[in-house]
């Protein structure tokens, strides 16, 4: 296995995560060797590869992660704009989706491939899922026919801003969320690159952005029985966005006023509800059925086909650079993700 279509250099971004955990009395931590296991690995499959690897400090867990974190994973890639041709982003997995999307939407004019990936299993276990996972990230990068943001995972290329975590045990942990995979590993390990290819251009104006800051965001879903006075509890003082994971294609009960009230004072407050579907697959369309027009009323806008993880890295993105509530209510209306 060796890098693709002539001399291309990579960096590897570390921020920590199960890939490079060690058992500890405390559990599993990050801590193990991972820039000799990386190195090793390197060598063995990517002969003559020119890479870098940047450990971020401290190595987190990525339950831990948040604005903060995201923000530098994008200086460290930003940093390295001109010298490197592809991005490799070992990540834990319990918030990858979250990084990927975050780190989609400021690097919209990169013009080059971030994969991100990580392992259910550390690499320290003989069994773990690590190499298989490295050496597919490393191959996507190399590529390069995919310049974006992108996890891949299990033999699978995804779209950063459309993929999710779908399972805490199994190989398989991410999947692609309403659109095509980006490239598959074929069992005779051919990597196949789908017609869904995505491409960030590369634009200097684009990539110039305010940085990631801390936001109050409400991720809020609906279940039978939710009591309006649980739904105001949450919508005070008013955050500075919702995301409202409702029924179906964005379906919320009509007959309890109280709820939908505390939604349109909250959206009369300056607070962006926008509406995303329980469902693991489709899209949200406001008004569609009649139920649903009690939220269009409160003034929410539906999120389209993004996951709860991109809608939270996207409003996220959008509040780090300052715009207005119609503002930001017009941008996710109009889906304008880059």
């Amino acid at each position: 296995m060796t890098p693709m279509s002539g001399p291309r250099r990579l960096l590897v971004v570390y921020t920590g995560g199960t890939l490079g955990m060690q058992l500890t009395d405390r559990g599993w931590e990050p801590g193990a060797d991972l820039a000799g296991w990386l190195s090793d690995l390197v060598a063995r499959d990517f002969p003559g590869l020119d890479w870098d690897l940047v450990s971020l400090d401290p190595l987190i867990d990525s339950s831990n992660a948040g604005p903060a974190e995201w923000q530098r994973i994008v200086d460290a890639v930003l940093q390295h704009e001109t010298t490197h041709d592809g991005y490799v982003v070992l990540h834990g997995t319990d918030t990858m989706g979250f990084a990927a999307a975050a780190v989609h939407f400021a690097l919209r004019g990169l013009g080059k491939p971030v994969v991100l990936t990580g392992a259910q299993r550390s690499f320290v276990v003989d069994d773990s899922d690590a190499p298989a996972n490295v050496r597919g990230a490393i191959r996507c990068a190399l590529e390069q026919r995919n310049r974006c943001v992108a996890i891949y995972f299990d033999g699978t290329l995804m779209a950063g801003h459309h993929a999710t975590k779908i399972s805490s045990e199994d190989d398989h942990a991410f999947e692609s969320v309403n659109i095509a995979p980006l490239a598959l590993l074929t069992d005779d390990g051919e990597l196949v690159f789908t017609e869904a290819e995505a491409h960030s251009p590369a634009s200097a104006a684009q990539v110039v952005v305010k940085p990631y800051r801390d936001v109050d965001i409400v991720v809020m879903t609906l279940h039978p029985g939710l009591r309006s006075e649980r739904v105001a509890a949450q919508l005070t003082p008013a955050p500075e966005a919702v995301v409202l994971r409702a029924y179906g294609t964005g379906n919320a009960p009509d007959n309890q006023p109280a709820l939908l009230g505390a939604l349109s004072a909250a959206s009369q407050a300056g607070t962006v509800v926008v509406v995303t579907t329980q469902c693991p697959h489709g899209a949200v369309h406001l008004g569609q059925y009649a139920v649903s027009q009690g939220l269009l009323a409160t003034g929410a806008v539906a999120g389209g086909d993004l996951t709860t993880d991109a809608l939270v890295a996207w409003l996220t993105f959008l509040l780090s650079q300052g715009l207005s509530p119609d503002e930001i209510r017009a941008a996710v209306g109009a889906g304008t993700l880059g």
